[in-house]
């Protein structure tokens, strides 16, 4: 009896320890992960203006664009495969990927705690959101796309002019269709176990490359533009508090519509009814 009560108490210490450490790792900030994420942002932007990480940026973007630039002349079944792949309704598969994965994991294990992982989703709205402000922040580069700029490339939609393929950008620094999927990726792994986190990142790349593949984008618009603010955001987001204040917030704002809605079930109805 004795033994049982030492190891209860003993259990309990374990726990009551691993929760507090739990809340200090929560609450508290990661200074290596913000100090490491923003110098890799800094350093990927700097590499990309200043020489000679620049003309070395500039010549791989060069070689990349005409290695597989030069692949679409291979056949039909291997343009028409791309063509498909930058049509706009795909930009609408990659993002019901990245929410099937997550809602699939939500319904499956975390139903209790649905109204919380909800809450997260909208915190990662809103960080694509700041993103889009980055983004717009840094297209005052003006970089326009391959397909834009040499005229002898293969254009998917000229190649095949029946299927409306996005193979151009006028402004294509940096790349926001793969930030958003960087983003989206980063946040999925934070919250989520490794197999959803390795999904995630399956979907990331498989919908990043026909980009790349079309001429849409150089190579540096994402590797550089994305990877910077995506590296950025993440970091100050996800290593500090203002992830938990953030869910938080809309974790309230949920439970708070939810309970008014449970307590006025028929408001409306009778509101109609009443006009």
């Amino acid at each position: 009896m004795l033994y049982r009560l030492d190891s209860r108490a003993t259990m309990h210490m374990v726990k009551t320890r691993k929760d507090r450490r739990d809340r200090r790792s929560t609450r508290g900030l990661a200074p290596n992960c913000i100090r490491h994420g923003s110098i890799l942002s800094a350093a990927l932007l700097l590499s990309w203006f200043v020489e000679p990480t620049r003309s070395i940026w500039l010549a791989l973007d060069e070689h990349f664009f005409w290695a597989t630039n030069d692949t679409l002349a291979r056949g039909r079944p291997w343009q028409v495969l791309w063509a498909v792949a930058n049509f706009r309704a795909v930009d609408l598969l990659a993002a019901l990927s990245m929410v099937g994965l997550y809602a699939h994991y939500v319904l499956r294990r975390g139903r209790d705690q649905l109204v919380r992982f909800v809450a997260a989703g909208l915190m990662l709205t809103s960080l694509l959101v700041v993103a889009k402000r980055f983004a717009d922040a840094l297209s005052v580069v003006h970089r326009r796309s391959p397909t834009l700029i040499h005229t002898g490339a293969h254009r998917l939609s000229e190649i095949v002019p029946w299927i409306s393929a996005k193979d151009s950008a006028v402004d294509s620094f940096p790349g926001d269709h793969c930030m958003v999927l960087l983003i989206c990726a980063g946040v999925i792994t934070f919250y989520l176990p490794r197999a959803w986190a390795a999904g995630a990142w399956v979907v990331a790349v498989a919908f990043t490359a026909p980009r790349l593949m079309s001429g849409a984008h150089w190579l540096s618009d994402n590797l550089v533009g994305s990877l910077a603010i995506a590296v950025f955001l993440l970091t100050w987001v996800l290593a500090t508090p203002l992830h938990m204040v953030i869910t938080d917030a809309f974790d309230r704002l949920l439970r708070r519509l939810g309970s008014r809605f449970a307590r006025n079930p028929h408001c409306d109805s009778k509101d109609g009814e009443k006009g």
